[in-house]
C-alpha cells in the first residue's frame, strides 16, 4: 500500500502527535496546520481551497513547491456529486490531491464531520477563533450530510483507493458505504506508529 495520511482540524485529533506518522506514509495537512510547525518541516504537502488562509500561507515561508491550491473548478463539489456545486472543503480536496499523486490507502484524522453524536464536536476545528477562522468560512451542523454524502460520493468514485477514518474510543460516527471503508481508534493507530 501506498500510505497518505490526511490531516482534517476537527478537535478530535488533539492530542495526538501527528509527526509520529511521517515515517509512515506521506502527510497531506490542511489549511493552518503549517502554524503548528514553526521550522515548516511538516506536513508534506499543505492543502488550502480558501482565500484568506490561501493569501495567508502564500506570505508565510511555508515552501510554495508543498503547498497545493487546487484550482477554481476543484473548489467547488462536482456537478455529478452535486448538480448544485457547493463549496467543497480542504479535507476532500487534500484526499483527491492524494489519489492525483498515486496513493491507495488514506488514513484520516481530524473529519469530524463525520461526528454523528456530538453536533458541537462535528463542527469543532483547532484553529477556530484565529486569523482566516471567522464565522464566514465557519462550518455548520446542518451542513454535515451535506458533506457526508460529497464523501460518500469520493470513497465510491474511488473503489481501490482504501479510506480509513481515525475517531477517539467511544464516537459515534456517520457510516459510509463501501467494501474501501474502514473506522479505527487513535489508541490503535498509536499502537502502529
Amino acid at each position: 500500500m501506498n500510505t497518505a495520511f490526511i490531516i482534517g482540524n476537527g478537535t478530535s485529533r488533539k492530542g495526538f502527535d501527528l509527526t509520529r506518522l511521517k515515517p509512515y506514509g506521506t502527510v497531506f495537512g490542511c489549511n493552518a496546520l503549517y502554524r503548528d510547525f514553526p521550522d515548516y518541516s511538516f506536513p508534506d504537502f499543505l492543502v488550502s481551497i480558501d482565500d484568506g488562509i490561501i493569501t495567508e500561507i502564500e506570505h508565510s515561508d511555508f515552501p510554495s513547491k508543498r503547498f497545493i491550491v487546487p484550482p477554481i473548478e476543484e473548489r467547488w463539489e462536482p456537478a455529478e456529486c452535486n448538480m448544485a456545486r457547493p463549496r467543497s472543503n480542504a479535507g476532500i480536496n487534500a484526499m483527491r490531491e492524494a489519489i492525483k499523486m498515486g496513493y491507495n490507502q488514506l488514513i484520516c484524522l481530524g473529519f469530524d464531520f463525520m461526528i454523528s453524536n456530538d453536533p458541537k464536536q462535528s463542527v469543532s476545528n483547532v484553529y477556530d477563533g484565529t486569523e482566516n477562522y471567522g464565522m464566514e468560512v465557519r462550518a455548520r451542523a446542518e451542513d454535515n450530510p451535506g458533506r457526508v454524502r460529497y464523501l460518500q460520493w469520493l470513497v465510491s468514485s474511488n473503489p481501490d483507493i482504501d479510506f480509513i477514518f481515525i475517531f477517539p474510543n467511544g464516537v459515534t460516527c456517520t457510516t459510509l458505504s463501501g467494501k474501501n471503508v474502514f473506522v479505527n481508534t487513535y489508541e490503535n493507530l498509536e499502537k502502529h506508529t
